[in-house]
């Protein structure tokens, strides 16, 4: 399985976390002429034709929901001792992996940091905003720059992360900032990834790894840092 099939996956899974957050962002305003029912097609059925478009453009964007929270369980630190923080929905659903097998330590795995959205409100508000035809911002699209912008991380926080990746041993495979599609790519050992982000990895099958539990970041990273794409879904392990 190639490094180039991996990312597409994980470029897939990017894409259906932000198509969900903007539906969410669209059906919340209720605006006139709003009327069409929830049909068995999926929430991607009620987004407007452009605004789909719109969707399709950020789709590679590290603007999405922030999907942190203060952590579950016992309280964890990082070995200097910063407190963690816990990323919320990055591990597989409805599977039972507590009578797994552990993840061979030294197997290297490809996964992306996804950037989470600043100002969500106002992220909100412009969604609802560009959709209502009855708005004096219906369909005025903001460029990838704008977005970034108006809703992207800031530089310094970019290259924080970064170089955290880099001092846990990651090797960057790829990274982009400046636009609605930043991200940072990065390879390493499974070893590595659960000594990074206190997760534990396991087999539910004998090819395919998942995540025990939620991958933790430094606190610093909170609302910095969305997940960590490549630990919400059961990957090949190839």
């Amino acid at each position: 399985m190639s490094d180039g099939y991996l990312m597409d996956k994980i470029s897939e899974s990017r894409f259906k976390h932000l198509r969900e957050a903007l539906t969410e962002s669209l059906l919340s305003a209720g605006g006139p002429g709003r009327t069409q029912e929830p049909t068995r097609r999926g929430p991607a059925a009620l987004i407007p034709p452009l605004a789909l478009m719109l969707a399709l453009t950020i789709g590679a964007s590290g603007c999405t929901g922030m999907g942190v929270s203060g952590g579950r369980g016992e309280e964890r630190t990082t070995p200097s001792g910063e407190p963690l923080v816990r990323l919320q929905h990055d591990r597989p659903e409805g599977i039972d992996l507590s009578k797994e097998h552990d993840a061979p330590l030294d197997k290297v795995i490809p996964l992306e940091v996804e950037f989470a959205t600043r100002n969500k409100q106002e992220f909100d508000e412009l969604m609802n905003q560009i959709a209502d035809p009855h708005s004096t911002r219906y369909h005025h699209w903001l460029t990838p720059e704008e977005m970034h912008a108006r809703f992207g991380e800031s530089q310094s926080q970019f290259n924080e992360v970064l170089a955290w990746l880099q001092e846990q041993g990651f090797t960057i495979t790829d990274k982009s900032y400046g636009t609605n599609a930043d991200y940072i790519r990065f390879k390493g050992t499974i070893g590595q990834i659960e000594k990074a982000f206190d997760v534990q990895l396991v087999l539910p099958e004998y090819d395919h790894y998942a995540a025990k539990n939620d991958p933790a970041v430094p606190a610093r990273f909170a609302g910095v840092i969305s997940r960590i794409v490549g630990l919400e879904e059961v990957g090949p392990l190839y």
